[in-house]
């Protein structure tokens, strides 16, 4: 056995994916270090981060499908078993570290009944949600992102069950500073995706106009081929296309409204994102949004059209209550793995009576 923490990020870089690997390796990087897997397009974090060791893994989709995870058996000849190991999203096939820990990153591997998708996606998340499923026996700690992506686990390895929120360094910060941006006459929706069913954003954006004014533009951020016809004609709507996260961050700053009418999400980030950000905000009324405004005035409205009712929230009503900062998720994280670690070497020792 030797002594070190491995983490396995190889199909995350962009998105929520890129954002825990790039926090993670921040504040490991400031406690020592540890080992990384990393896809081809992060490589810039091994310059960013000089204590961690990084090992870049480029995989075709065939390899993932057949012989997925192979790139870990030279790592473990060459450095020995870890104390920890740490999957994102990726199925653990056997027991690599003392400890292993997988971690789900998309819900929609596991939860895609009656959820908007093209026939390929679905095909893809179904076979993962299969190889999951199939090898949760091998992981000591199964996280998830809010109670409603642990439910959706199933109560098997209940016990093995840990929540791990996302950090919310940049909403903690509008909080503190209490400054408001100037407002643009605006709706921003974020992601593109068909579960983020676009047509119902669409259906609240044209009742704001309505009852605002009709000035009021549509901003759509995320890729193009997922926005729909009738959208992307509309002179009312401007397509901003991918955006880095901060500029994405500065278009909810000056939003006057936030809308998500996602069917389903992992966690709450995104729509967190909005809330503090954008004047009013209308989102699904989902299990991780729920968690999110837990402790937060808001109530139900009805669209035209749209089923079933949303939430509606206003910036001045919301707190910080539910949120942490990413060096707080992480040590939340180096605790677990602490008492993981000791309670998996007195299985060892029983073992050996």
């Amino acid at each position: 056995m030797a002594n070190y923490l491995l983490f396995n990020f190889s199909v995350s870089y962009s998105g929520g994916g890129y954002k825990r690997l790039y926090e993670y390796s921040k504040v490991i990087n400031s406690q020592g270090g540890a080992h990384f897997i990393i896809h081809p397009n992060c490589q810039s974090l091994i310059k960013t981060f000089p204590n961690n060791h990084y090992h870049v893994v480029k995989q075709t989709f065939f390899w993932r499908i057949f012989e997925d995870c192979k790139y870990l058996k030279p790592i473990i000849e060459n450095l020995g078993v870890p104390d920890f190991y740490y999957s994102y999203g990726i199925p653990i096939y056997s027991k690599i570290g003392v400890v292993n820990w997988f971690h789900l990153s998309n819900v929609l591997p596991l939860a895609s009944k009656g959820i908007s998708s093209n026939l390929l996606s679905y095909l893809k998340a179904k076979e993962l949600g299969r190889r999951i499923r199939k090898n949760l026996f091998n992981a000591s700690v199964i996280s998830a992102e809010s109670e409603f992506s642990l439910g959706v686990l199933g109560p098997q390895y209940m016990q093995r069950h840990f929540l791990s929120v996302n950090g919310a360094d940049d909403e903690i910060k509008v909080l503190a500073n209490n400054k408001v941006c100037e407002k643009s006459n605006i709706a921003v929706v974020v992601g593109t995706y068909k579960y983020k069913s676009l047509v119902d954003s669409y259906q609240v954006f044209n009742e704001l106009r309505k009852k605002t004014n009709n000035d009021l533009k549509l901003v759509i951020i995320g890729p193009t081929k997922g926005i729909p016809a009738n959208l992307t004609g509309d002179g009312n709507v401007i397509i901003r296309g991918l955006l880095s996260r901060e500029k994405v961050i500065e278009c909810l700053q000056t939003a006057r409204f936030y809308i998500s009418t996602t069917q389903i999400e992992n966690s709450y980030n995104a729509a967190s994102e909005g809330i503090f950000f954008a004047n009013e905000s209308y989102i699904s009324n989902i299990g991780p949004h729920q968690e999110l405004l837990a402790k937060m005035p808001h109530s139900l409205v009805s669209i035209p059209n749209v089923e079933p009712l949303l939430i509606k929230v206003k910036r001045d009503q919301v707190n910080g209550d539910n949120l942490l900062t990413w060096t707080q998720v992480v040590e939340q994280m180096m605790t677990k793995i602490k008492t993981s670690l000791a309670n998996e070497k007195c299985k060892g020792k029983e073992n050996n009576v």
